[in-house]
């Protein structure tokens, strides 16, 4: 049987995209997101890691913008990595596969803001 790790997401971004390179010069951007929910009357948020690859990374880090509202479709993956004290941590992140602006600008595919 084949599994599935698929996440969507409809949230806030809290600060704009950032934009980095890796060694190999491939771009990769990364923002985080907030999602809100009701229980028993009261606001429960959680605050996700989206990691963007290539263009769409590019895009992200061009238009996203702290407030904004976000659609993500990706996928869950978890890493671990050394602090800088040495201990070993592990983060869980959304890789995304699209991100859709959900603000009043038009959008093209794969979020691209059209003119």
């Amino acid at each position: 049987m084949r599994g599935v790790n698929n996440v969507i997401l409809i949230g806030n971004a809290t600060r704009a995209a950032e934009l980095r390179h890796t060694q190999t010069g491939k771009p990769v951007s990364s923002l985080r997101l907030a999602t809100n929910r009701q229980i028993n009357g009261e606001e429960e948020t959680q605050f996700h890691t989206i990691v963007c690859w290539d263009r769409l990374a590019e895009t992200t880090a061009d238009y996203v913008k702290t407030g904004d509202p976000l659609y993500v479709e990706g996928r869950l993956q978890y890493r671990s990595f050394q602090d800088e004290e040495g201990k070993e941590r592990g983060v869980a992140e959304i890789v995304a596969d699209d991100v859709q602006f959900l603000s009043r600008r038009s959008t093209g595919s794969r979020g691209e803001p059209e003119a």
